[in-house]
């Protein structure tokens, strides 16, 4: 009996021992497959914001190289329209100072990156770095949204508009969509573009797209190391 006893002890705890095996076993296997699962998600969040930001800076390039024409515009109107001997002609000067009422859009595709906030799906990338980066992006692209409204706010309320009152058409000034009631002479259009208030309007449109120059260069150079970070967690 105790041999009997002895051995159906031995038996019942190789059976206990195996079925820990088996559910440690079955626990490695099960958090192995969840942590393939969160890899998975974590790689598909990954790919998606670099197809983004590349297609952000995509976006961005014609941004940055309409903002510095309108620079190089500005530039050389005030480079030339107060020199005593006027070296270009009124047509040209026209066709320059339209610049300063062109605005300059930019629009990111985030929704990969809003849905991740969303979802709280952000917490996969654990990437002090990338987070740091991605806090900097939304910062410059609201200074940038900043600015664009204060473009706005100018055309419809602010120097622009009361430009547009007291000279009763921004065509006088670049010569587009001419009408009768917008030609003036050569003498009259150069007293124009002297006086205080087309020079305040311009050196304000001209800080305006300064700010918004140097935004979108910023938001490209941030999106760069953005995409790299992104690259380098690849798998």
């Amino acid at each position: 009996m105790e041999k009997k006893t002895s051995q159906y002890f031995k038996y019942a705890i190789g059976e206990i021992v195996l079925v820990v095996i088996g559910i440690l076993i079955a626990l490695s296997i099960n958090n192995w497959n969840e942590a393939r699962k969160v890899e998975l998600k974590k790689q598909e969040l990954v790919l998606n914001l670099i197809n983004d930001f590349e297609e952000n800076r995509a976006k961005l390039k014609p941004a940055i190289t309409h903002s510095d024409s309108l620079s190089y515009k500005m530039n050389t109107f005030f480079d030339n329209a107060y020199q005593s001997n006027l070296k270009i002609s009124i047509d040209s000067l026209k066709k320059l100072s339209y610049g300063f009422f062109r605005p300059v859009g930019f629009f990111p595709i985030m929704d990969s990156y809003e849905g991740a906030k969303a979802s709280g799906n952000l917490s996969l990338l654990n990437e002090k770095e990338l987070s740091k980066q991605l806090i900097m992006f939304q910062e410059r692209y609201n200074f940038f949204k900043g600015v664009q409204k204060q473009g706005e706010d100018s055309f419809f309320g602010g120097p622009i508009w009361e430009l547009k009152k007291e000279i009763g058409s921004l065509n006088k000034l670049t010569g587009r969509n001419k009408r009768d009631y917008d030609n003036i002479d050569i003498e009259t259009y150069l007293k124009l573009i002297k006086t205080h208030l087309v020079i305040a309007t311009f050196e304000n449109q001209d800080n305006i797209n300064r700010n918004t120059n140097r935004a979108l260069k910023e938001i490209d150079e941030i999106s760069i190391k953005i995409i790299e970070i992104l690259n380098s967690m690849k798998k």
